[in-house]
C-alpha cells in the first residue's frame, strides 16, 4: 500500500528513491485545460490535478512575463523590454516575439544603458498562502528564467549567436547584468516568500532537436557560472533545483550536474542523444529526469493503447532506483494531444507497477 502523500512521492524520487508508484505532473497550453475541464464536468485546476493524480503544484510570480497593465493587449511589452504580439494557429493562440530591444546594439555601452527591470517587478505575495492551500503536493516556485533564455529574447537568437563568435566580451557582461537581478529576485523568492517551496524551477533552452545551440566551452565560460550561482542560493535555502532544457541536452550534462542541478525536464526522448535506456544508465545515479512523454509522435498520432505502453516503458527504465517524475516531454501538453491519449497517459502512470 502507497502511504505516501504526493509531496513525499516527488521528493523520495529526487532523493533516489523508488517508490510504489511513480511520482507524476502535469502541464498544458490553455487549450487543453479548457478542453479537460469540459470534457470531465470540471471547473478547477484543482479538481483537474486531482483527477490526473497530479502530485506537482507550480506557482508563478505576480508579473512574471508582463506587467498587469499590458497582459489584455494584442502587442505587449515584458517585464524585460522585448515584445509579443498575440498571433492564431490551427488550435488556439500564443504570443509571438516582434521585437527585440537590443538588436543592433553591439556594445557594452549599449548594456550598461538599457533599461533594466528592478527585481521588484515580480511579485512573490501570493506564494505562501498558494503554497499552504496544496502543501500535501509538492510545490515548485518559479522566480523568472535563465540568463541566455531573456538574452536570446532581449537581443534577438541570431545576434546572440553571432556574439558568442565576434563578441565574447558582450556575452559576458549580459549575461553578467541579467544574473545578478534574477539572482537577487531568487534571493527574495525564497528569504521573504520561500518557506511553503519545495523546488525552485527556472527555463533556459540551450538546445536544438539536434545538439547545444553553442559549445560546450562556451556553455562551461559562459553559463555555468550564473547556474551554479543560483543553484547555491536554492540548496542555500535547503530547496531542490529543477532546470528546463528542451533538445538535445546529453553533451552538456556533465557541466549541469556539476552546477549541482537535481532536476531535468522535459527529457525530450526523439532529440539526438536522448534515449531514455542511455540516460538511465550514464545519469540516471546523478541526477532526478522530469517529463519523458513523447508529444512529438506518441501523444498526437499515437492510441491511447500506444501511449499507455509508452508510459510503462518510461517508467520501467527511468523510474528503476528513484530518479524519476513522470509528465510531458515538452511540458505544455499541446491542443493536438487527443483527450482520450491525456487520460491514456495519466491513468496508466496512477496505475502502473515498474517491473
Amino acid at each position: 500500500m502507497d502511504t505516501l502523500n504526493s509531496k513525499e512521492r516527488v521528493l523520495a524520487a529526487i532523493r533516489h528513491e523508488e517508490t510504489i508508484r511513480i511520482p507524476i505532473t502535469f502541464d498544458a497550453d490553455p487549450e487543453v485545460y479548457k478542453v479537460l475541464h469540459s470534457h470531465l464536468g470540471l471547473v478547477t485546476k484543482e479538481e483537474l490535478f486531482d483527477k490526473l493524480h497530479v502530485d506537482t503544484w507550480m506557482i508563478l510570480p505576480g508579473n512574471f512575463k508582463y506587467p498587469r497593465e499590458e497582459e489584455n493587449k494584442k502587442e505587449k511589452t515584458t517585464i524585460w523590454g522585448f515584445k509579443t504580439v498575440v498571433t492564431e494557429y490551427s488550435g488556439g493562440t500564443y504570443d509571438e516575439i516582434c521585437l527585440n530591444p537590443l538588436a543592433g546594439k553591439d556594445e557594452i555601452s549599449d548594456i550598461k544603458a538599457y533599461k533594466w527591470p528592478s527585481p521588484d517587478i515580480l511579485d512573490f505575495s501570493h506564494f505562501p498562502k498558494e503554497a499552504s492551500r496544496h502543501s500535501d503536493r509538492a510545490i515548485i516556485g518559479v522566480f523568472t528564467w535563465g540568463s541566455y533564455f531573456i538574452a536570446s529574447f532581449v537581443r534577438g537568437l541570431e545576434n546572440l549567436m553571432m556574439d558568442f563568435a565576434i563578441r565574447r566580451d558582450y556575452v559576458d557582461y549580459l549575461f553578467k547584468t541579467i544574473s545578478e537581478i534574477s539572482g537577487a529576485a531568487l534571493t527574495k523568492m525564497l528569504e521573504s516568500y520561500g518557506d511553503g517551496i519545495d523546488i525552485v524551477y527556472m527555463a533556459d533552452d540551450y538546445c536544438s532537436q539536434d545538439a547545444p545551440l553553442f559549445s560546450p566551452d562556451d556553455f562551461k565560460e559562459f553559463v555555468v557560472p550564473y547556474l551554479t550561482h543560483l543553484v547555491d542560493i536554492t540548496h542555500k535555502h535547503n530547496k531542490k533545483f529543477l532546470l528546463h532544457v528542451c533538445g538535445a541536452v546529453r553533451p552538456l550534462l556533465p557541466m549541469i550536474i556539476d552546477a549541482g542541478v537535481d532536476m531535468l525536464e522535459p527529457i525530450q526522448i526523439r532529440a539526438a542523444g536522448m534515449d531514455p535506456a542511455g540516460l538511465k544508465k550514464d545519469f540516471g545515479r546523478d541526477i532526478c529526469f522530469y517529463g519523458g512523454v513523447d508529444l512529438q509522435q506518441i501523444m498526437c498520432k499515437g492510441t491511447p493503447l500506444q501511449v499507455a505502453d509508452e508510459v510503462k516503458r518510461l517508467i520501467d527504465i527511468l523510474g528503476r532506483d528513484g530518479g524519476f517524475i513522470l509528465g510531458p516531454g515538452h511540458t505544455y501538453i499541446q491542443i493536438d494531444s487527443p483527450v482520450a491519449n491525456i487520460l491514456s497517459m495519466y491513468d496508466t502512470a496512477f496505475s502502473y507497477r515498474r517491473k
